[in-house]
């Protein structure tokens, strides 16, 4: 009788054993292994989260309500200092439609650094977050910044850029207004 017990307890323990180490491995979405790009479907599932200077945490993974734009930038970097005002106009001017949410995340810095940083350059701090670590940045496939990941309504990454936007571009406003709907295609 022990020995059956011993033999159901083992078999139970591994079961767990590798229930759980499923269930880990499902919790942050892998990266496209074809191609050097983004997270290609944040709506899956997982975790992937980045620190609000207000407070608190915002996981990055699932449903968008519409647009997420993540733009992810590090502080004091010359490309930062000529793009950051831009982003915030466009930022300003996208609250008032409620499909487009820009998410802007500072790299390498702690939420005291950033904050400090916001409120000498009046950037405001709503949807202003950090990645101290590059944690998040990495498993998102975000290597060098400046780097913008925009997804659709469904969660697909419909485009990447490298380096900074022209976020004053009626182009680039209208680019991105036009994946609310879903269904978009990824570019590079």
């Amino acid at each position: 009788m022990t020995r059956r017990r011993l033999v159901t307890g083992v078999l139970f323990l591994t079961a767990v054993v590798v229930l759980g180490w499923t269930y880990v491995q499902n919790l942050v979405p892998a990266v496209h292994p074809e191609h050097d790009h983004g997270l290609e479907n944040i709506a899956g599932g997982g975790f992937l989260r980045v620190e609000s200077v207000e407070g608190g945490r915002r996981n990055l993974v699932g449903r968008p309500k519409g647009v997420l734009v993540l733009h992810w930038f590090a502080l004091g970097a010359e490309l930062t200092r000529a793009e950051v005002p831009l982003l915030v106009d466009y930022m300003r001017s996208a609250e008032a439609d409620s499909g487009i949410d820009v998410v802007m995340i500072v790299v390498g810095s702690t939420r005291k650094q950033v904050l400090a940083w916001a409120k000498e350059f009046a950037v405001p701090t709503k949807s202003l977050y950090v990645d101290p670590a590059k944690k998040t940045a990495r498993l998102m496939g975000v290597h060098k910044t400046p780097e913008t990941l925009i997804y659709d309504s469904a969660g697909h990454l419909v485009h990447q850029a490298r380096g900074p936007i022209d976020w004053s571009d009626a182009d680039t406003r209208k680019a991105i207004a036009a994946n609310k709907q879903g269904g978009g295609e990824h570019r590079h």
